[in-house]
């Protein structure tokens, strides 16, 4: 049975008709299977736009290519969700999983009216998020990403191969979907891929997140993405229709559409606050603190470039000539590295991120050194007595804590401090 792949009648202010007098080009929907890996089963479909035949925009990654460079990535995504409420969309959705993904930085479309009843049947609207964004915007971006999940999207961490921060954000945004890139698959034999092979696994063996290969546009691609441990795909390989046909009539096994994500984040305080709830506090002087908290940047620098690494140092005095060339040559072997302290302003130093702490916020009584990574979770947080001795010998009671969820906990009570930007 053929259907209707006509995209419908739409009025001259429409989303689609928007998006399409932008390029000045007609765009139509496509469906894009996406297959199990091992024995190419059918387990879903993600809702895809693309160009005329025969243009320079005619695939799907074209298209939203130009949308990202024009800075049309909105007006992009806004189309795409017209285009899921449309009867042919809808009829695909009542038979197999059919995925929407959404950029997270795209908040005229996520705040369209309607998103909140846009996800019917199988249908599964994504927010897909991806390294750059977070790291340069982490207020932003991890409020649209706890806005995404009280609404009950699913997560995508995208790009994964591209950028080697990929690897870093894991932990902390813990995808429930994550998107290798094509360029991933084509290394999959050299050494410099094994990092994030390794924090993929580990994430995965935690979470039971699912990972979807980008790009299997061959068998030997097919078995590329198998090795770095991804389940499903899409590519050539699969190649995407404009009729659904031939898919309604296959049987499938739907991938899982539970969210993996299970940490709870706490709307306030600090992470001292958050750790001294379940754990022994101590007492010691900041000569000792600054051995503890050197020992926590080495592990963190063994670790190399999939581990995230948060500093407060309450005021900028405090981080010292000394300290700053010890994190500046931390940040050359981490994912990222970001400092906060009254005083600092909102800079790059080498690679490591600065940014500004309120004099009136409580996190300025604390010095605390967060290390979160695939396979290591640490902090130590201190929070200072006021005893005004000499300063080596001021004393802090402290926490140690080596638990995953509340090192994530703690890691973004500091990453929401980051001024927040009017993008």
């Amino acid at each position: 049975m053929a259907y209707d792949t006509s995209n419908g009648s739409t009025s001259s202010n429409s989303p689609i008709t928007q998006f399409s007098d932008v390029i000045g080009l007609e765009v139509s929907m496509q469906f894009a299977p996406i297959r199990r890996l091992d024995d190419h089963a059918l387990a879903g479909a993600e809702l895809q736009l693309r160009g005329p035949d025969n243009s320079s925009l005619c695939s799907a990654h074209a298209l939203r290519r130009a949308s990202q460079l024009m800075q049309q990535r909105s007006e992009f995504d806004s189309h795409k969700l017209a285009m899921s409420r449309t009867a042919l969309a809808c009829t695909v959705a009542d038979r197999l999983p059919l995925l929407v993904a959404v950029d997270s930085a795209s908040r005229a479309a996520l705040n369209a009216p309607g998103i909140e009843g846009a996800t019917r049947n199988l249908q599964r609207i994504v927010i897909t998020v991806d390294s750059a964004s977070v790291l340069t915007d982490p207020h932003n971006s991890l409020a649209v990403i706890r806005e995404a999940r009280a609404g009950g999207r699913l997560i995508a961490l995208d790009g994964v191969g591209i950028d080697r921060h990929s690897a870093t954000l894991l932990s902390l945004v813990e995808p429930d979907i994550i998107i290798t890139s094509a360029e991933l698959l084509s290394k999959a034999a050299y050494f410099e891929v094994g990092t994030t092979v390794h924090a993929l696994g580990a994430y995965v063996e935690r979470s039971n997140a699912i990972i979807l290969a980008e790009g299997v546009d061959s068998e030997s691609s097919r078995l590329a993405a198998i090795t770095i441990g991804a389940t499903y795909g899409t590519g050539e390989l699969y190649p995407a229709v404009d009729d659904p046909s031939s898919l309604l009539s296959e049987p499938v096994v739907a991938m899982p559409d539970s969210p993996v994500w299970s940490d709870p984040i706490p709307e306030v305080g600090t992470p001292y606050s958050i750790v001294s709830a379940h754990s022994r506090i101590r007492r010691g002087t900041k000569r000792l603190l600054i051995q503890l908290s050197k020992s926590l940047e080495a592990q963190a620098a063994t670790s190399g470039s999939s581990m995230l690494v948060l500093g407060t140092f309450q005021q900028a005095e405090h981080f010292t000539a000394s300290t700053t060339a010890r994190w500046r040559h931390l940040a050359d072997t981490v994912g990222f590295a970001g400092v906060y302290g009254v005083g600092l302003s909102v800079m790059l130093d080498g690679k490591v991120q600065h940014a500004p702490l309120d004099p009136g916020d409580d996190l300025v009584n604390e010095w605390t050194v967060v290390t979160l990574g695939p396979h290591h979770a640490a902090m130590l947080s201190a929070r200072d007595l006021h005893d005004n001795g000499p300063d080596l010998e001021r004393t802090f009671d402290f926490v140690q804590t080596y638990d995953r969820t509340t090192v994530t906990q703690a890691a973004h009570s500091i990453l929401r401090r980051y001024p927040k930007t009017n993008s």
